[in-house]
């Protein structure tokens, strides 16, 4: 894999670390973190799409329909 993956791969870290923190802290603004789980899921599921890594992109993916269901719950319903 390239640099510029692995740099990828570093940002999708970052973005569900901070998602988890954010989610686990219960504070006002806590749900706000499945917006950042949403934004990592994205990012990998496209770098998967791209290097082939079938298995990492069905996960990555369906965590997407995850996220956009937690903001469901928490936005709009």
């Amino acid at each position: 894999m390239s640099r510029y993956g692995e740099f990828i791969k570093w940002i999708g870290t970052g973005l569900f670390l901070s998602a988890a923190i954010l989610l686990s802290s219960n504070i006002e603004v806590s749900a706000f973190g499945f917006y950042l789980f949403l934004a990592g899921h994205i990012i990998l599921s496209m770098l998967f799409w791209i290097i082939n890594d079938k298995p990492m992109f069905v996960q990555n993916f369906f965590f997407i329909f995850v996220d956009l269901w937690g903001i469901y719950r928490w936005f709009i319903a």
